[in-house]
């Protein structure tokens, strides 16, 4: 085995605890905190942003293609869903309470074969029917079966103006509190004897890869850039969260500094006697380099193990429970990638580098002949 390493390794485990491994204790707990903390915060943050993503695709599908015929998809020979769908805005008006509303027009197959609602009742849709979000019903004390008057919000309104409004008939309520969107999104089913001469866009659900040579980005856009600024919020959120506890590690990596200087100090003699046996300065060099890695390294990977084991036990077992009214899911979702793995092992062998080798710099300035007189 390499002497280098040998002697890190000695360094590293002390004989005596209290004397020259509590700081080795110290810092090892703050590298290993560090590290567990950041992989199960991501964990969490990405658990959310899943949800989101899930959620919003129940509503919106994966990608909205700008393309208002309906045959550029029809004959795709492709595993995704479609559904085209024609979209306006609309006052809704019951009593005395009003809303503004998008109301998505589509085919009535569609509503649950393309879209999860999560419908309180399955009775199928008719043109003069109209599926409402359970916000929105609870806003305007609106039930099942109960009518309703839309008016469009592009009418110009005077004195003598009869406001020309359509009536329908609550068929449904469903539940899908992301983006308020059950506060403000309505569905309603195409009259087939009078369909619009043009779609607002085809809603699509699975793989689009024959697709994506034949439109631009513009035309085929997906969930998360239909909802951008949500979505740049969460990942801002991520880093936000990824760098701040990041300092927990930089933290624990002046602990680790003074761990080596404290056995700079020490091994005085141990090290005028290997250099003394012909050892160069770069090789004593290496054995503290070696024992600050060795230290540190062994902290984050536990910390990043243990972590993701309680990442898996709690996909699985579901140990901590939440309030599906405030937070949509019953469990916490958590999930970390490999990405965010390597990135955090990545940014502390870089930090730990630095701050292993900063008591180094002191070492080169000191003669081992002094070393030797000093401790004979």
């Amino acid at each position: 085995m390499n002497v280098v390493f040998l002697i890190a390794k000695r360094f590293l485990i002390s004989r005596n605890l209290f004397q020259g491994g509590m700081i080795n204790i110290v810092s090892f707990l703050g590298l290993f905190i560090g590290a567990a903390s950041i992989v199960l915060s991501i964990a969490v943050l990405n658990g959310f942003q899943n949800v989101l993503g899930d959620e919003t695709k129940k509503l919106y599908g994966d990608y909205i293609l700008l393309d208002t015929n309906e045959d550029s998809v029809r004959n795709i020979d492709s595993d995704f869903k479609y559904s085209p769908f024609s979209q306006e805005e609309f006052f809704v008006l019951k009593g005395n309470k009003q809303s503004l509303i998008k109301l998505k027009t589509v085919f009535t197959d569609q509503i649950d074969n393309f879209y999860d609602l999560d419908r309180l009742n399955s009775n199928s849709l008719g043109n003069s029917d109209i599926i409402i979000g359970k916000s929105l019903a609870e806003k305007m004390s609106i039930n099942i079966g109960d009518s309703i008057s839309i008016y469009d919000t592009n009418l110009a309104v005077n004195n003598v103006t009869i406001i020309p409004h359509k009536k329908l008939f609550v068929k449904d309520i469903y539940n899908n509190r992301i983006l308020r969107s059950d506060e403000f999104l309505a569905f309603n089913s195409f009259d087939k004897n009078n369909l619009p001469n043009e779609f607002t866009g085809i809603e699509i659900l699975g793989n689009i890869e024959s697709l994506s040579g034949k439109y631009s980005e513009d035309k085929l856009i997906s969930w998360k850039d239909r909802n951008k600024q949500l979505f740049d919020a969460t990942e801002i959120e991520k880093k936000i969260t990824f760098f701040t506890l990041f300092l927990i590690i930089i933290v624990a990596s002046f602990n680790l500094s003074s761990s080596i200087v404290q056995i700079l100090t020490k091994k005085t003699r141990e090290m005028a006697i290997l250099n003394a046996f012909g050892m160069t300065e770069r090789k004593i060099s290496m054995v503290f380099l070696t024992y600050g890695y060795l230290l540190s390294l062994t902290a984050i990977i536990g910390g990043v193990l243990l972590s993701s084991l309680l990442i898996i036990l709690q996909n699985q077992f579901g140990f901590i429970m939440l309030n599906p009214e405030f937070y949509l899911v019953e469990k916490l979702p958590m999930k970390i990638g490999f990405k965010e793995i390597s990135l955090l092992i990545s940014f502390s062998i870089i930090i730990v580098g630095i701050f292993a080798s900063l008591p180094l710099m002191i070492m080169k300035k000191i003669n081992p002949i002094i070393l030797i007189n000093k401790n004979i």
